[in-house]
């Protein structure tokens, strides 16, 4: 084979390859976005069932009487709903926005980047929609009369409030660790 045929082989192969590891990671990215993705639907459906939950307890709220002996704690689980409400809402918009750049990131590893960015959100949406629908529990079984269900609501709310709190604690710091990968 003389010396044309050879570069001409060598570049043939060279394509080849490219090509195979271009493949690769479209492949890649593919999987990253329809991961990120599945984590916003989860979210976002969780934020729409919160939603429909927080319509709901606007006409719970007036069905409990002024001077209802758990009104105070009804406050606390609205102002504790309505945190998380403003939260699960950022998040949600955050996930949405880190899983629409990934397919559009200059290399695998900043879709990854991108990826992880989306499902913290997602999870940081999905748990303080989870605080909505039980401080609005709550406030369902206030409104109905339910006392012998507000132990157990009571327990659920501390224990979705400390998850929330995890999770939003483990969003900041997989956003420092992205942040100060890209600032050196």
């Amino acid at each position: 084979m003389n010396r044309q045929g050879c570069i001409a082989l060598l570049a043939s192969v060279g394509f080849v390859v490219c090509g195979a590891l271009n493949v690769h990671a479209i492949e890649g990215v593919d999987q990253l976005s329809s991961e990120a993705n599945q984590s916003v639907a989860v979210a976002s459906q969780a934020v729409e069932e919160a939603r429909s939950s927080i319509e709901l307890g606007k006409r719970l709220v007036a069905m409990i009487p002024a001077d209802s002996e758990f009104q105070e704690e009804v406050k606390e689980m609205l102002v504790a709903a309505s945190e998380n409400w403003n939260l699960a809402i950022k998040a949600l918009e955050g996930a949405k926005a880190s899983a629409s750049r990934i397919s559009t990131a200059s290399n695998l590893e900043i879709a990854g980047d991108y990826k992880l960015l989306a499902t913290v959100n997602a999870g940081v949406a999905l748990a303080g929609a989870k605080v909505v629908q039980t401080g609005l529990l709550f406030v369902e079984a206030v409104a109905n009369n339910k006392a012998e269900s507000l132990g157990v609501i009571r327990m659920a709310m501390q224990d979705e409030l400390a998850a929330a709190s995890q999770v939003e604690f483990n969003y900041e710091r997989v956003k420092t660790f992205i942040a100060e990968k890209y600032s050196k």
